[in-house]
């Protein structure tokens, strides 16, 4: 951490509220609370379309031992929700735990990780001629075309099946349709999995961002407080434009929220041409291949980057996958990250994953022309704490 970086932490360390953490720890499929633990070194993030984690170590004391933490920290089937200030900022399944001084280290993903270990096992698809059983999902196998649906079609697939429903609400994935639909095969045969067949819907030309938000429900009639996990889907994209959101973070002067940061530059991931390779054998096999035209005119150099896509037999959808891949590989890639005091303005839960913000670096030794850009928040990283905190933003080139 820089000189300037200390002074700036012990300065909001005396002006900064002591912040409440609550941790509960509840039975995957029912989401009845087991306990109410206390937890160390917590650290939890959220992706932008991705799979958020949390570290932890829950001690085993004289004061916790009588709640059972034992079993109320069971790997694969425990939901942890993380509750700061009366408000739920992450939600996620215990995966791992494992002995260390004073108690167990558990590692948790957030909601989505779920739909990695579930799988398609009969074929879906929206074509018709290929199913033996046409009604739609998920009484049948057919999926509906638009491609909010196919989100839709593939979670309520994995959770009417016997033990396969953790709660996660789909209502908000039927009506209004993004409008953009998709030609889409999943055989039975080759168990794609859930979430990535997910993935590769949303990062397609015309896709969209997708998550899982997670918060309480309102108390009512003095009934106990429940908490919702919804699938949510955002077209054409999660979050909020820079001159809507109003986000500025500095680093120098007396408004600077910008503890610390790095903001490098990498050619490495750059591609003028991206081939997309699809499922089939042989010459058979689907492929796509884009062109940056502009900048190999311009004087690049040919750049070639090549993606394999399991289960994708549909030109149009390959199309559509590799001229995603070339517009976010048309630049040098930058996954800038920054150190933010939590307390700050903006301060921590006023921003989230797909926001913009104005990032601005005033003149110093090494920069000695300042430097400012509008990126785009990708993973939002939290260590929590009574006092101050500190916030680490990835962000990527708008």
């Amino acid at each position: 951490m820089t000189t300037y970086a200390v002074e700036a932490a012990l300065r909001l360390s005396e002006d900064s509220p002591e912040h409440t953490y609550t941790y509960l720890f509840c039975d995957l499929l029912t989401d009845t609370v087991l306990a109410e633990l206390p937890l160390s070194g917590v650290t939890y993030s959220t992706e932008l379309n991705g799979i958020g984690t949390l570290t932890a170590t829950v001690p085993y004391a004289d004061d916790t031992l009588p709640l059972d933490p034992e079993a109320a920290t069971v790997p694969g089937r425990t939901a942890l929700y993380v509750d700061r200030d009366g408000v739920i900022v992450w939600g996620g399944i215990v995966w791992t735990r494992e002995l260390v001084k004073g108690g167990k280290a558990i590692q948790a993903a957030e909601f989505l990780s779920y739909y990695t270990r579930r799988y398609v096992k009969t074929t879906l698809s929206t074509d018709t001629s290929l199913l033996l059983d046409t009604d739609y999902v998920p009484d049948g196998q057919r999926l509906y075309t638009d491609q909010k649906y196919i989100v839709w079609s593939l979670l309520r697939y994995a959770h009417t099946q016997p033990g396969g429903n953790i709660g996660v609400a789909t209502n908000s994935l039927t009506a209004p349709a993004h409008g953009v639909n998709r030609a889409v095969t999943y055989f039975g045969f080759e168990r794609p999995e859930i979430y990535k067949s997910i993935s590769e819907l949303a990062s397609a030309d015309d896709g969209f961002d997708f998550g899982i938000e997670v918060g309480w429900n309102p108390v009512a009639n003095n009934m106990p407080p429940t908490r919702y996990k919804r699938a949510q889907t955002w077209f054409p994209r999660r979050g909020r434009a820079a001159e809507q959101s109003g986000l500025v973070f500095v680093k120098g002067g007396p408004g600077s929220s910008i503890l610390d940061y790095d903001w490098p530059e990498d050619g490495t991931a750059s591609a003028t041409e991206v081939s997309a390779v699809g499922d089939g054998s042989g010459e058979a096999r689907v492929t796509s291949v884009r062109q940056d035209a502009d900048r190999l005119a311009s004087g690049w150099p040919l750049l070639e980057q090549v993606t394999s896509y399991d289960g994708v037999i549909e030109q149009a959808q390959l199309d559509g996958l590799a001229a995603a891949e070339l517009t976010a590989r048309s630049s040098a890639q930058t996954q800038p990250t920054f150190t933010v005091a939590a307390d700050s303005d903006p301060v921590f839960g006023t921003y989230s994953v797909g926001d913009e913000a104005l990032f601005v670096i005033d003149p110093e030794p090494t920069t000695p022309g300042g430097r400012e850009g509008v990126l785009r928040i990708v993973s939002i990283e939290n260590t929590a704490s009574a006092g101050p905190e500190r916030v680490r933003l990835t962000c990527a080139v708008v």
